[in-house]
C-alpha cells in the first residue's frame, strides 16, 4: 500500500503567496496612560509635553502594524500633556505642535488607522489551500486500486485569519480614535494622554506652544525700504 499526497497547482501557488504574508497579526493596545517613562520636552511652556516615539513597537506585539507604520511613513507617538495655565486649552485651536523647528499637524486617528490597517482580503487565498491524499494498492508493481480524499481546510483557515485581521484592525482604530487629541479641551491643571499620528519619516524633538506665544516667536517679515519719489526731468526751453 502506498500513500501519496497531491496538491493542485493553484494550492501550491497559494501556499507560496501566503508564506510571504503569514497569518493575521494581532493588536496589543498601547495604553499611553500606563506608560511609565516619557521623554520631556526641553522647552519651557505653559503646556507641558512629554512623549514617547515607537509606541507601537515598544508597548506591544504589533509586528504587522509596525511594518505598516514604516511603509506608510508614519510615527505613532504616545504623549502626556499637562495644562499649567489658568484657562482651558483646546488642543487644535489654542496649541501648536512643533517637530524640531517647524509646526506640524497630526493626522486624525481614523485616517491613520485606515492607512496602517493590515490586509484582510489577502487571506481569501487560503480557500484554495485544500490538500488531497491518495491511497493506492499495488501488486507486483501494478496499481490495483486507489482512493482519494480531499480535506477542505482552506475555507476554515481563510475565515479564521480574516476574522482575526478584522478584529485587530478594529481594536487598532478604536484606540487611535479614543486617544485622538483633535479638538480635545484640557482644563487648568489637567493631565491628558494621547496618541499622535505624524506623517514624518525621521525623528525630531517635539514641543507644544500656545498659538499666542508661537505667533510672537515667528520670524518677522522683512520690510522693503520705500523708494524715493521719482524726480521730474528738468524742462528745456528752446
Amino acid at each position: 500500500m502506498k500513500l501519496t499526497i497531491t496538491r493542485s497547482l493553484a494550492s501550491f501557488l497559494t501556499g507560496c503567496t501566503l508564506l510571504g504574508s503569514g497569518c493575521a497579526g494581532s493588536y496589543t493596545a498601547i495604553k499611553p496612560d500606563r506608560i511609565g517613562t516619557y521623554q520631556s520636552s526641553l522647552t519651557k511652556s505653559p503646556v507641558q509635553l512629554d512623549y514617547q516615539f515607537d509606541a507601537l513597537r515598544l508597548q506591544g506585539h504589533n509586528k504587522k502594524y509596525v511594518k505598516k507604520e514604516l511603509k506608510k511613513g508614519y510615527h505613532v507617538v504616545a504623549v502626556r500633556i499637562t495644562n499649567t495655565t489658568g484657562a482651558e486649552i483646546n488642543f487644535s485651536r489654542d496649541a501648536v505642535l512643533y517637530y524640531g523647528d517647524r509646526p506640524i499637524m497630526p493626522v486624525a486617528g481614523s485616517i491613520a488607522a485606515h492607512d496602517m490597517k493590515q490586509g484582510v482580503a489577502i487571506y481569501l487565498l487560503y480557500v484554495l489551500l485544500n490538500p488531497s491524499f491518495t491511497k493506492t494498492n499495488s501488486t507486483n508493481g501494478y496499481v490495483t486500486n486507489s482512493e482519494s480524499s480531499t480535506y477542505y481546510i482552506g475555507p476554515f483557515i481563510a475565515g479564521g485569519n480574516m476574522l482575526g485581521a478584522s478584529m485587530a484592525n478594529g481594536n487598532f482604530r478604536r484606540e487611535l480614535e479614543q486617544y485622538d487629541l483633535t479638538n480635545r479641551t484640557i482644563r487648568p491643571g489637567e493631565t491628558v494622554f494621547g496618541l499622535l499620528c505624524l506623517r514624518e519619516t525621521s525623528v525630531a524633538p517635539l514641543r507644544l506652544e500656545l498659538r499666542s506665544v508661537a505667533s510672537n516667536n515667528a520670524p518677522a517679515t522683512p520690510t522693503v525700504p520705500a523708494l524715493p519719489p521719482a524726480s521730474k526731468p528738468a524742462s528745456t526751453t528752446n
